[in-house]
């Protein structure tokens, strides 16, 4: 059936609100503080063979239910539930991490799915709050559900309801979020069945078509091609699983025959810790998923960059290549896999280098945006809390412009405001702000991470997942690289200790003041080509610290506030001359 672009283009638009109306209901009715503030949720549209009508996907996708029940086994009103990381496309992370997903019908004909995906604050596991740092197998981390249905013809099941209540340290709060996910699914579900009497099931479907087919074309015939055939090879590692390490993971890149090919052949053992990060199956889909949106920094032209469309289409251009089964890609049950975020994160910064690399340094330099750091503390009952932030980061600088500050991660979770934090948890914001000189510096500087101070009123434990405190992201074309993650506990003595990046249950008391500091971008160029007036207005502003202007930027300034240049010390600094005395 031909489609009518006009029409095409108002039900891509359509989608795309669908999806954020939902969003914007699930924000307000949500019962746990944790959901409601730190925003660690997603909707995404599927058309009826599983695939992704929008590039908003964070969750697994219905492939797992496709793959369990086929589409003649499912009904209108009908809602799935899972949550097992190694059944196909293995996009969850943590065992609280809780698909819901709904099959849409016209009639009785199958045209799409909608799905709600929600971080709970627990379904057991060795800690509260889907702590999965220190799990050695899948079971430690929580209880695994295969697809399994939560709702028949629109009547809930409350036996599964009352087995996952039973597997919880909230109960209440479990029992009325799911709710809130399976009427939030009713809302969108009546939205597309506006869109059906509007357009009509066949040219709503043939909508969905064309768009997938759209994003193909412009991946294939315009980002592609500026990929080298030759092959550009990363190589990376996890640095711990909580137990050692680090743990190789070998990226290369190359295009061949039209496709981009992505080779993850080198990567280390299956981990012992909760690393591990099945990609198995139609698990590599999830990779494509959020790789396709670095590969419009290829577009070149911002207002084309952000007119292409990205959504599945783009899979079909993505060839993933996995090595053998028993790596940390491809890890055997019940290899623990809590963490596989950070698995997930150093790719995509791999993969990031490599695509920099591959297009001759003309796409912005490395960021680093997948980490969590949780607090909580008390016994499970109502004085219990659980706080969960994922903060921003800095982004990689351009071939033109410097790199953006403190941008939000993933999915736009994270960094929940002051006033919102103090009335809620027994914490207080000390300060916040950004890291100076975290930034790689550059001729583009990379844009600075942030930091946060919270002062802990009630004892308890800290959890993170995060690279550990080394080299933060790549600099590219003689860049240096961004500053790393930190994490730090000062106690009521002064005295500060650092905090492993990956731990689990790492206690402090009241009164405490935790520290943490996120990645600055990397830089690009060389950083003496920097224009002086600009490193000047970098150090007024506090990105950049006055030794940092002179020993990384060559650059002499005079004292604050105002910071002059000195021309001539300047001068001498970058061309190499000794300063006369």
């Amino acid at each position: 059936m031909n489609v009518n672009p006009v029409v095409s283009e108002i039900v891509s638009g359509a989608l795309r609100s669908l999806e954020e109306e939902v969003e914007d209901l699930l924000a307000r009715i949500w019962r746990s503080p944790a959901l409601r503030d730190s925003r660690d949720f997603s909707v995404s549209l599927y058309d009826r063979f599983g695939r992704a009508l929008t590039g908003r996907v964070l969750g697994a996708g219905p492939g797992p239910i496709l793959s369990s029940f086929g589409a003649g086994e499912m009904n209108p009103g009908d809602i799935f539930l899972h949550n097992d990381p190694y059944l196909p496309p293995a996009g969850l992370g943590e065992m609280a991490e809780i698909c819901l997903t709904r099959p849409l019908f016209d009639e009785n004909r199958l045209i799409a799915f909608l799905q709600v995906r929600g971080r709970h604050d627990d379904l057991g596991g060795i800690w509260p709050g889907g702590g999965a740092g220190g799990a050695s197998e899948s079971y430690h981390e929580g209880l695994l559900i295969p697809p399994v249905r939560i709702a028949i013809g629109g009547e809930r099941v409350r036996d599964i309801e009352a087995l996952l209540l039973r597997n919880t340290r909230f109960p209440d709060l479990l029992r009325d979020d799911l709710d809130a996910q399976a009427g939030a699914l009713q809302v969108g579900a009546l939205r597309v069945r506006e869109l059906i009497g509007r357009y009509g099931a066949e040219q709503l479907t043939a909508c969905f078509a064309d768009l997938l087919r759209e994003c193909e074309v412009a991946f294939k015939e315009e980002l592609l091609p500026k990929i080298s055939e030759k092959k550009q090879v990363v190589d990376t590692r996890v640095e711990t699983d909580g137990f050692g390490g680090p743990h190789p993971l070998l990226v290369a890149i190359f295009r061949e025959d039209g496709r981009l090919v992505i080779d993850l052949e080198g990567a280390g053992p299956q981990a012992k810790g909760p690393i591990n990060c099945p990609l198995e199956g139609e698990g590599a889909t999830s990779l494509a998923r959020l790789i396709s949106p670095l590969l419009l920094h290829l577009a070149g032209d911002p207002a084309r960059m952000a007119g292409i469309l990205v959504n599945d289409g783009a899979c079909r251009v993505i060839d993933i290549r996995l090595p053998g089964p028993g790596t940390i890609l491809t890890p055997r049950f019940p290899a623990p896999t809590g963490l596989r975020a950070l698995t997930m994160g150093r790719l995509l910064s791999a993969f990031g280098e490599a695509l920099f690399l591959s297009a001759g340094g003309s796409i912005p330099a490395g960021f680093d945006n997948l980490r969590l750091f949780s607090l909580w503390g008390g016994r499970g009952d109502e004085s219990s809390f659980l706080f969960r932030e994922a903060l921003g980061a800095g982004g990689g600088a351009a071939p033109h412009l410097d790199g953006i500050s403190g941008i939000p991660p993933i999915g736009g979770s994270g960094g929940m405001p002051v006033e919102v934090v103090e009335a809620r948890y027994p914490i207080r914001i000390e300060s916040a702000g950004l890291v100076p000189d975290s930034g790689g510096a550059g001729e583009h500087r990379g844009g600075p991470g942030i930091f946060r101070e919270y002062r802990l009123l009630a004892g308890g434990h800290a959890s993170s997942a995060a690279e550990s405190g080394g080299a933060g992201p790549f600099g590219g074309n003689g860049g240096a690289p961004g500053g790393g993650y930190r994490i730090s506990v000062a106690g009521n003595s002064g005295k500060t200790r650092k905090i492993p990046a990956v731990t689990a249950a790492h206690p402090f008391e009241p009164g405490d003041l935790i520290r943490v500091e996120t990645p600055g971008g990397g830089g690009w160029g060389d950083p003496k080509k920097r224009e002086p007036e600009a490193v000047r207005l970098d150090a007024v502003r506090g990105l950049i610290s006055r030794e940092a202007a002179k020993k990384v930027y060559a650059v002499a300034l005079g004292h604050s506030p105002e910071y002059p240049v000195n021309e001539s010390e300047t001068a001498n600094l970058r061309d190499g001359t000794p300063k006369k005395s």
